[in-house]
């Protein structure tokens, strides 16, 4: 009886901690929930300014510049958080006119940015389709992002270049409804530019030799910025950190103090001391060394690092053109059909 009783006192508290009241005749009603003082701010650990941290214990999107239009929803909820009890909330459907999106705009003549948060995509849109995690942009202009594939769960960066939009996959098959730790380092510097991203506490990406056409950044963005982009995100403890003049090391370390779990990209599991850097995962090999982990899933060879393949935009089809080259970075190309699709 007493574990029986245990088990109900545990019920009740737990869905009045989710924001329901129940009545002593068993009937579950709505409450008013805050999210006020509830939690504190993350941490911003990077070298520049902070341009938002915010784990929403206010309630509200404060910092954000927030625009919806037809059916898209922008709001706190305590459906699902990663910090409890309050994460931000980006509904959109395949409804003409619906847009859901935040964003921070940055100082002028902005070098660096770090963009840090943990997303859970609990609803996509459909095949050929995408959900975006940040997007960048200068001006007008979205000059690089992360997005996950509808249909596959891929996650990919995509890069605004001269050529046009090109991909690099990042990790493959993440699936609907789990929260992920993205952590993205952009120095824009024309064809020089850095971009090193982190999932999960492991590098998964790093290259100092992109090409855009930016030197600067404007803002970063969460959602699409076009409509009928069906998908429904949830964003928590948030960190936007800019600043201009001196940058950062790329590829470098993730600064503390961020999580540094090491191992495979899709293994949480497992601890050593090896530096987590670019390329690697931090698992030593019979020398001591880090060893690489590199994209094998999407059936490419194996490099070590400085040696991987380029691959240039094609016109049309599936079909990639490649050519070796030390630029350090692995991009495949896709159909302008896709790209038009995925804008």
């Amino acid at each position: 009886m007493n574990r029986v009783f245990g088990l109900c006192l545990a019920a009740v508290l737990a869905l009045t901690y989710r924001g329901l009241a129940v009545s002593t005749s068993g009937t579950a009603t709505a409450a008013v929930f805050t999210c006020a003082g509830v939690p504190a701010v993350p941490v911003d650990p990077y070298p520049g300014a902070t341009a938002v941290a915010t784990s929403f214990g206010s309630g509200t999107l404060a910092g954000f510049n927030v625009f919806t239009s037809g059916t898209g929803t922008a709001n706190v909820s305590v459906a699902s958080a990663h910090t409890p009890v309050c994460g931000a909330f980006l509904h959109t459907t395949t409804d003409p006119g619906s847009v859901a999106k935040m964003s921070v705009g940055l100082a002028p003549g902005t070098a660096e940015v770090y963009a840090d948060g943990w997303f859970n995509i609990a609803a996509e849109g459909t095949a050929g389709s995408d959900v975006p995690f940040f997007r960048f942009f200068s001006g007008a202009t979205r000059i690089v992002d992360v997005l996950r594939k509808n249909a596959t769960g891929d996650v990919v960066l995509r890069v605004s270049s001269p050529k046009g939009y090109l991909y690099a996959p990042l990790v493959p098959n993440v699936r609907l409804g789990a929260w992920h730790h993205l952590v993205m380092h952009v120095v824009p510097d024309g064809p020089a530019t850095g971009v090193q991203i982190w999932w999960d506490g492991k590098s998964a990406y790093a290259n100092h030799t992109v090409n855009i056409t930016a030197t600067t950044l404007d803002m970063v963005q969460l959602g699409s910025e076009h409509d009928r982009q069906r998908a429904d995100i949830y964003a928590d403890d948030l960190i936007i950190n800019s600043r201009s003049g001196d940058t950062s090391p790329l590829p470098g370390p993730l600064p503390s103090p961020a999580p540094n779990p090491t191992g495979w990209m899709n293994d949480l599991t497992g601890d050593t001391k090896a530096t987590l850097t670019a390329g690697n995962t931090g698992r030593p090999d019979r020398s001591g060394q880090a060893r690489l982990r590199p994209a094998e899933w999407w059936s490419l060879p194996r490099h070590r690092a400085g040696q991987f393949s380029d691959y240039a935009a094609v016109s049309s089809g599936s079909k990639i053109a490649s050519s070796t080259g030390s630029a350090g970075a692995v991009f495949m190309a896709l159909s302008s059909a896709m790209d038009a699709s995925e804008r």
